[in-house]
């Protein structure tokens, strides 16, 4: 870096000076992790020329690319828990319940997160370091857009804090080039949801999803990356940033679509200008880590499939007996129930004319003209978005009358019996007339693939095509009946060791469910093209680029845990 441009960033960053951190000696990191993208998808982008600057590490600067098996969930909050604290047990969803406190948790929301970073007790990689846009702290001493923080901390903080506001004060230039980009990418919202529509393979878009969009692809990527480069010049020693904008893409069009590899160039870009502040403008040798926490199968929605979600399907098959027929119930009104939109219950529903209420509630009483108008563009907004919620699936059911809860999480659903706090066994479960018809009848569903209990020895699986069972601590699957039941899904070592930990966690559903999987597209639970969380695809094979001198090639990569130890374990 010449003397002009070092003394332009002294100059820049004055204010933030007091923050430089003691030039130890010892080399940092810097983990850049592209959420949800999985190596053959990288692999794909690569090839048609969205990812430059991934290509030219790999090609002229003797980066090291492999694939490896994150372990099941294939979810953020497991993956990351993982590599961060080296510990991930208890997280058997992204969304799903406690038997114990009787809460549904779910990753979407912040006491979500936080009832899982509440119960890790390994200690962090990240601690001195920096988390940004991260599901969990890691430890981290300053944070961005990180949901989870073992310290209490205000919303205020845990978006960064007066630290953010001040950056963004230096960056006019970037702001006005958010400003435009905001536009840019609500028009491109919107040409891609019409021409996916045309194309068979759209979902009804949730509510506020392309606020959702800008919020994430514009706003949060650019801040983001400012404050890496911020952290790499004070030389932080610990970096670590998730860009979340792929994951979102995916999940709305396809892991393959135009719209999400295409997008992987604007994060490219990002990645190329941490990449020149790592290289001219560090005070301290940093390693750039590239990687991906898990990857992404292409989708088929099963309430666009079969017209009704799977909450309805298990509520509607609850109120038959044993021999298919209907059983009234005192008070019974009907299929109300089963027919009423959730909206109420996602995570998303009501945030943004919640956002425009509380700024008005913020304004001063006598400016009431001022929040008459706050209070009309709230009016809009619910009335615009509020349409779309109205067919928006929901994330969980919970029905008291029949005493269960159904979680979705993509292509894994989890099913509790809520009428007792133990975890229930296939034996249990078939002992009940009412739940033995609902576990024959999930069995035949064609939106469903796997069905997976625990037994007195290990774990049950079973399907269409057959019966088998997976002893405690065996990584052998052992067929009962038919063929086995894993085979369309995988069937290596990794693959039955993550089901059978999956199945046994303690707070997994008493019945765990796969989407039927085709050995192209699996069958999401959510309104999804793109799914993860259970096995099947590329889902569960991610990819980690590491430097010259962190060749990984040797190492064994079968869990999340796996990248705490070999990668960031070193930098700790």
């Amino acid at each position: 870096m010449g003397p002009l441009l070092r003394w332009y960033y002294d100059v820049k960053y004055r204010a933030f000076r007091r923050e430089s951190r003691t030039r130890d000696g010892r080399r940092g990191i810097v983990a850049l992790q592209i959420d949800a993208l999985s190596y053959a998808d990288l692999r794909r982008a690569m090839a048609l020329g969205y990812c430059p600057t991934i290509t030219r590490l790999l090609r002229e600067d003797g980066f090291h690319i492999r694939r490896w098996f994150s372990g099941l969930p294939s979810a953020t909050p497991y993956c990351q828990a993982g590599i961060f604290h080296g510990e991930n047990a208890g997280i058997p969803a992204f969304r799903f319940f406690d038997k114990e406190t009787r809460q549904v948790i779910t990753c979407n929301a912040p006491h979500g997160v936080q009832y899982i970073r509440d119960r890790i007790h390994a200690p962090g990689a990240l601690a001195n370091g920096s988390s940004y846009v991260n599901l969990l702290d890691g430890d981290a001493r300053t944070v961005a857009f990180t949901v989870a923080t073992r310290e209490r901390m205000s919303v205020y903080r845990r978006l960064g804090g007066t630290r953010m506001l001040l950056l963004i004060a230096l960056h006019p230039v970037r702001v006005l080039r958010m400003a435009f980009q905001s536009v840019v990418e609500w028009l491109r919202e919107e040409w891609e949801r019409a021409a996916s529509m045309l194309v068979s393979r759209a979902t009804h878009a949730e509510g506020i999803f392309p606020f959702v969009r800008i919020l994430s692809n514009v706003i949060v990527r650019e801040l983001q990356t400012m404050a890496i480069v911020l952290d790499v010049w004070l030389g932080v020693p610990v970096i670590y940033s998730t860009y979340m904008q792929y994951d979102e893409l995916a999940h709305h069009f396809g892991p393959s679509s135009t719209g999400a590899l295409s997008d992987l160039k604007r994060t490219d870009a990002r990645i190329a200008e941490i990449w020149r502040m790592i290289q001219d403008g560090a005070p301290r040798h940093y390693d750039l880590v590239i990687l991906s926490d898990h990857g992404m199968t292409p989708a088929r929605s099963y309430r666009v499939m079969f017209k009704e979600s799977l909450g309805s399907t298990v509520t509607r098959l609850m109120s038959r007996g044993p021999d298919g027929d209907r059983l009234p119930r005192p008070g019974d009104a009907g299929n109300a129930d089963v027919l009423t939109s959730a909206s109420e219950d996602s995570e998303y529903a009501d945030v943004g004319p919640g956002i425009v209420e509380s700024v008005a509630q913020m304004s001063r009483h006598r400016h009431k003209s001022w929040r008459r108008a706050l209070r009309a563009v709230r009016d809009w907004t619910r009335s615009r978005y509020g349409l779309r919620e109205i067919i928006f699936p929901e994330k969980y059911r919970v029905d008291a009358r029949h005493e269960l809860v159904v979680t979705y999480s993509s292509c894994l659903a989890l099913i509790y019996f809520d009428d007792t706090s133990i975890q229930l066994t296939r034996e249990d479960i078939m002992e009940v007339p009412r739940r033995a018809y609902l576990y024959r009848a999930l069995l035949a569903h064609p939106g469903i693939g796997l069905v997976a209990t625990r037994g007195d020895t290990g774990v049950e699986l079973e399907s269409p095509r057959g019966r088998a069972v997976i002893a405690r601590g065996s990584e052998e699957v052992t067929v009962l009946e038919g063929s086995n039941p894993l085979d369309i899904y995988g069937t290596s070592a990794p693959v039955v060791r993550s089901v059978r930990d999956l199945v046994l966690q303690p707070n997994t559903g008493d019945i765990v469910l796969f989407g039927a999987y085709d050995g192209y597209d699996i069958v999401s639970f959510d309104d999804q093209v793109g799914a993860h969380g259970s096995a099947g695809g590329d889902q569960v094979y991610p990819f980690i680029i590491t430097p010259p001198d962190l060749d990984l090639s040797g190492e064994v990569i079968e869990d999340a845990r796996d990248v705490h130890r070999v990668v960031m374990e070193r930098y700790a």
